[in-house]
Order: structure tokens, then C-alpha cells, then sequence
């Protein structure tokens, strides 16, 4: 019995360790936002993201505010999609560093934020939810009221 005691305590050590590898992409300050770095080059992407609303600079409602970005160079499609192309992919939306939503449209509504300085970003990804290199990303600073 001595054996299996040891085998199990073992199994235990691994899988703890395994599922803590797993779960630590997002923690601390960084909640998720940046994906994990890969192994391989990443595609180059003609696209060009840009935030319409709110404008950097702008005060903004702590309930209600709204998103309009636009996309040149590419196209959305569904979050879904398993096909790689420098010319497709999606959104990752991210408000002072959390990721608020991946989507394939361009506005949405903000969830209710606090009185003060904020920060958004969005960044157009692969289909694999990766970034492309050079990062198509863009980001405003607004106040809410």
C-alpha cells in the first residue's frame, strides 16, 4: 500500500501543477487582455482598428456609454471561425485591462463603469484569438461622470 500512497501523492503534485500552468494566463493585474505568446510566426494583418466612440477624451455616461469601432483592410467574422487569414478575424474588447468581450461587431454597449479615468482597448485578432505581428490594436482614454 506504501507504493500506491506515493504514486498518488505524486499524481497529485503533477496535476496540481498542470492545472496551475493552465489557469495562469489572465491572473494578477493583466486579467486576460494580452493572449499568451505562441511558438511560431504570426501573420501580418493590413487591417487598420479604430475607436469612433467615445472619442479619447470624452466624457461618457457610467451606464449606457457606447462603442463604435471601425475596420479597414478586413473583415469580421463569427468568433467561432477556425480559419487563419490576415484579412479575417475578430474583436477582443478590454476596458482598463479586462476583457469585456470578443465579438465580430463593431458597437456594442459598455457594462456600467465608476466615476473617473478609463481605458479602452480593442484589438483585431485571428481566428485562433491570437494577435497579429505587428499587433492591430488601438485604444482611447474617456472620463465618466
Amino acid at each position: 500500500m506504501r507504493g500506491v500512497g506515493g504514486r498518488t501523492t505524486a499524481f497529485l503534485i503533477v496535476a496540481a501543477v498542470v492545472l496551475a500552468a493552465c489557469t495562469s494566463y489572465g491572473s494578477g493585474t493583466d486579467t486576460g487582455s494580452t493572449p499568451p505568446a505562441t511558438s511560431g510566426p504570426r501573420p501580418a494583418s493590413p487591417a487598420v482598428v479604430k475607436i469612433v466612440e467615445p472619442k479619447n477624451g470624452a466624457t461618457e455616461p457610467a451606464s449606457g456609454a457606447k462603442l463604435q469601432v471601425s475596420l479597414t483592410g478586413a473583415k469580421l467574422t463569427p468568433v467561432t471561425s477556425q480559419d487563419i487569414s490576415p484579412t479575417e478575424g475578430h474583436l477582443h474588447v478590454s476596458v482598463d485591462d479586462k476583457l469585456i468581450s470578443m465579438t465580430s461587431g463593431l458597437t456594442q454597449t459598455l457594462p456600467d463603469l465608476t466615476s473617473g479615468r478609463h481605458t479602452i482597448r480593442v484589438e483585431f485578432v485571428a481566428a485562433d484569438h491570437l494577435p497579429f505581428d505587428p499587433r492591430v490594436v488601438t485604444e482611447a482614454f474617456f472620463e465618466v461622470k
